[in-house]
């Protein structure tokens, strides 16, 4: 089985620690969300799993063979339209045109495209097209992990809704490994497998949530009151700023999976 083994995981910027003795594991077709306040290091951790940025000190070892990124803007190439933004990769991974832009154009189909919004270019499309567009272009790689950098936080409840049952078909269908990130709890319940708090100055992870029932049958109500429980848990108040106290040492070092099954 494919998987992502991080230990040890150190970053600074400078003289500041950004990150510190980071540890978690990833397997295919789970989805762990890393939940934190902003500024506690998410994106870095996300750059350095992404290959994009190069840890202070870690010790990663990974079996994935192709990652997609979706970020929390679109990055769309302005000059291209929607189906060659969604064929960017195809074509870097050397695929014919034709074949690039059938594969494009289907995948933009079933994420909700219009054929009339494929031929445009971003500027003509809403931010939850370009969102869309984003994700497509992640997807069409079949890559075997996903990383989502908070891609959703700007969309307003109902597409919000829309892409979260987007994805989880995409994934169920292909089995696809997903590290997300995000400052969302709720959101965090209702697409993952596994959700680790993380908190800041410096980054570090302290408490690991185990949700059991599968996300196709994770009602409303379920994930209100799911949310509600875990916004009790001592790291998640003292995380968020809402508590005062002291947390435990990094994750890694006391029993995983010790904290909470829900």
């Amino acid at each position: 089985m494919n998987a992502l083994h991080i230990r040890h995981l150190y970053h600074r910027y400078g003289l500041t620690e950004v990150l510190a003795d980071v540890g978690f594991d990833l397997y295919a077709g789970e989805t762990l969300a890393l939940v934190g306040p902003s500024g506690c290091g998410k994106s870095t951790l996300l750059h350095v799993v992404a290959g994009l940025l190069r840890p202070s000190e870690a010790v990663i070892s990974s079996t994935f063979r192709g990652i997609g990124c979706v970020f929390q803007e679109p990055c769309l190439m302005p000059w291209k339209t929607a189906l060659d933004n969604i064929a960017l990769g195809l074509k870097a991974l050397g695929v014919p045109k034709a074949a690039r832009r059938r594969q494009a154009a289907a995948l933009g189909l079933r994420m909700g495209l219009g054929e009339e919004d494929l031929a445009k270019y971003p500027h003509e499309l809403s931010g939850g097209m370009q969102s869309r567009v984003s994700l497509a272009r992640a997807l069409v790689l079949s890559p075997d992990l996903l990383l989502l950098d908070e891609p959703f936080s700007a969309l307003d409840v109902g597409l919000k809704a829309e892409l979260y049952g987007l994805l989880r078909e995409q994934v169920a269908r292909r089995g696809t490994a997903v590290l997300m990130i995000t400052h969302d709890l709720m959101e965090a319940v209702r697409l993952a497998d596994r959700i680790i708090m993380m908190v800041p100055a410096p980054g570090r992870l302290v408490r690991e949530f185990v949700l059991e029932l599968a996300r196709e049958e994770r009602t409303d109500a379920w994930v209100y009151r799911t949310t509600a429980e875990l916004m009790q848990a001592e790291e998640v108040r003292i995380g968020f700023g809402l508590a005062q106290g002291e947390l435990p040492p990094p994750l890694h070092e006391h029993a995983r999976h010790g904290g909470c099954v829900v």
